[in-house]
């Protein structure tokens, strides 16, 4: 049994030594594209590529990549599927990214079970057979789930940040707008104004005004945006635009009504989750510090007690 939790051990350090190397990786990758877009607001001027020049990849490792990201990709037409949107909404923009995510996968699933026989080879050559196929096939799926998890966490945190900041865009919105600014200058504006304090949505507001000065629709755009970024707020966001141009109504006035009921939210959220402490403290406190408590006030009288009856 404990050389079973050993290799369980050894099986869970090397993917979460995989986990930190993917997250460091996608961080890595989104920080470049921020420096990028805070640079474009200084500079005042939009290049068509928004992510940083990158060196060439050499032939061989570009040719390694193709061949382990073959065996991941999904069927063809996962360029225009939920595959590319995951993608969109976790921030990544490289054309190439897909690429990368399932060549590591590929290479996950067969490199852990594989650095796991050759350990469990020499260091247990007498472990049961049945318990090596499960070790092995454990490997195996945790290679493949990881960068998924690993994905999924990148894209929550992403979407949690665009939620607690996207009040604080719409009333910068309001500002410009009964200010005399049409709804398309506003949204260029702000994301020149809110690039460093929050860089994720005003790279999104950037992308929607690209998207219609180069023809599409404010509407369409606005609703990519939403796509891309995954919140059901911006969804709410450009319904009210959708019905504020139809029926004629202030589009200023619409949007405070729509930045107080999204500041509300974001204090309902911040309220729940105080709300939620003292119950995930029960635990804490009932297996780590009420005992050491009883221990520190109980044990010197226990102690007397003992010596008092071993004299008896």
């Amino acid at each position: 049994m404990l050389d079973a939790l050993q290799f369980l051990t050894i099986v869970l350090s090397g993917a979460a030594v995989a986990s930190v190397v993917f997250a460091l990786y996608n961080w890595w990758l989104s920080n470049t594209v921020k420096k990028r877009l805070s640079q474009i607001v200084r500079q005042r001027w939009a290049p068509a590529d928004v992510a940083s020049p990158r060196k060439p990849t050499p032939q061989k490792i570009d040719t390694v990549i193709n061949i382990l990201s073959k065996l991941s990709l999904p069927e063809e037409g996962w360029q225009s599927s939920t595959v590319r949107t995951r993608f969109l909404q976790a921030g990544i923009r490289n054309k190439n990214a897909p690429q990368y995510y399932y060549a590591v996968k590929t290479l996950l699933v067969f490199g852990l079970p594989v650095m796991l026989f050759l350990f469990l080879r020499f260091a247990q050559p007498k472990l049961p057979v049945i318990l090596f196929l499960i070790f092995m096939l454990l490997s195996a799926a945790a290679g493949y789930y990881l960068p998924e998890i690993v994905m999924d966490f990148i894209t929550k945190k992403r979407v949690e940040r665009m939620r607690n900041s996207l009040p604080d865009m719409i009333e910068l919105m309001v500002v410009c707008t009964e200010s005399g600014m049409s709804i398309d200058a506003a949204i260029a504006r702000i994301s020149q104004e809110m690039a460093r304090t929050h860089p994720d949505l005003a790279q999104e507001f950037y992308l929607a005004g690209l998207e219609m000065r180069a023809g599409a629709t404010r509407i369409d755009s606005l609703r990519n945006m939403a796509l891309r970024t995954s919140l059901d707020e911006l969804h709410d966001l450009v319904s009210m635009l959708i019905q504020a141009e139809k029926f004629g109504t202030s589009m200023a006035e619409s949007l405070r009504v729509q930045s107080e009921v999204m500041r509300t939210k974001r204090t309902q959220r911040a309220e729940e989750l105080a709300a939620k402490i003292p119950v995930k403290l029960v635990l804490p406190l009932g297996l780590f510090i009420f005992p050491t408590l009883l221990i520190v006030m109980l044990g010197p009288a226990i102690l007397q007690l003992i010596d008092v009856l071993k004299h008896k």
